[in-house]
């Protein structure tokens, strides 16, 4: 926000004032730079003061309760605009630990696949490692499961969750958090370390696995070099509007550049004006139409 703090609104009229929309990360191939899938970002705009950072609104949603309704809207809509994509393109959507803890993450998702029509396995559902050692938490991810949507660990090695947990909850993916992976430069051995031993743990587990946070071309080749699966982040492309994300989508054969034996340079270049996604109206307090 571009105001002072002195000058601020106070946070209820921030949230209260705005509204939500979604971005689009892409998620890269490793080994060919084929487009995989998108992660949706919720984001929040007020008229004035503009984008409200997360770290701000997150807290205040928890504190009211509005996270579970928003959750909703974040499920629904993006489950929405996903069907505009082709069969092959996947959408990873977050779902938040007061959901989960709630036992109610797996009737939002199921409203959202039902309403939208999206092929359950094309839905994948992220969520942190402190759901995996709530038993509320787990059998509501153990329902999502069922459904036959894509399990996501988001945020791994910073609680260093048992890989035989990962297993028995039928995990499709682990994501490497971004700390590790921003810090991969030769002098920072124990972060190359760490995403070097999780790629080859969830390897061995039968898991595929994400490096979050790829900025520069170094870090994508390190994390190619450990044979990690796939990977997000500005390197590739930052998050995109649901119009520049569709028209991504839908180029036949598209691939991020890849030169001789590293990823090129690059930046993917946003040519289309930003439309939000708006199919699903939200307001605080109510769930998604």
């Amino acid at each position: 926000m571009a105001q002072h703090a002195s000058t601020r609104p106070d946070t209820e009229a921030l949230i209260l004032g705005g509204e939500p929309t979604l971005e689009y990360q892409p998620l890269v191939d490793m080994t060919s730079g084929r487009l995989l899938g998108f992660e949706a970002l919720l984001r929040w705009r007020h008229p004035e003061e503009g984008l409200i950072l997360p770290s701000l609104l997150l807290p205040w949603l928890e504190a009211n309760g509005d996270i579970v309704q928003l959750g909703e809207w974040v499920l629904a809509e993006g489950c929405h605009q996903a069907t505009r994509w082709p069969e092959n393109i996947q959408l990873a959507v977050n779902l938040s630990l007061v959901q989960l803890r709630r036992g109610v993450g797996s009737s939002a998702v199921v409203g959202a696949i039902e309403r939208s029509g999206l092929e359950p396995g094309r839905l994948t559902v992220e969520f942190t490692e402190h759901a995996l050692v709530e038993d509320v938490a787990m059998n509501d991810l153990r329902a999502i499961g069922a459904l036959g949507v894509e399990l996501a660990v988001d945020d791994v090695g910073t609680s260093w969750t048992s890989f035989d947990v990962l297993r028995r909850l039928e995990v499709n993916t682990v994501k490497i958090d971004r700390s590790f992976v921003g810090s991969l430069e030769p002098q920072q051995g124990i972060n190359r370390l760490i995403v070097e031993t999780v790629v080859s743990l969830a390897h061995s587990a039968g898991i595929s696995t994400v490096a979050e946070g790829v900025e520069t071309s170094q870090q994508a080749s390190v994390v190619r070099e450990f044979e990690c699966d796939a990977a997000q982040g500005y390197f590739f492309a930052p998050p995109l509007s649901i119009a520049v994300a569709t028209e991504l989508a839908n180029e036949p054969g598209f691939c991020f550049a890849y030169e001789g034996g590293g990823w090129s340079d690059h930046r993917f270049v946003v040519g289309a004006p930003e439309q939000p996604a708006t199919h699903h109206p939200f307001t605080l307090g109510q769930s998604p139409a």
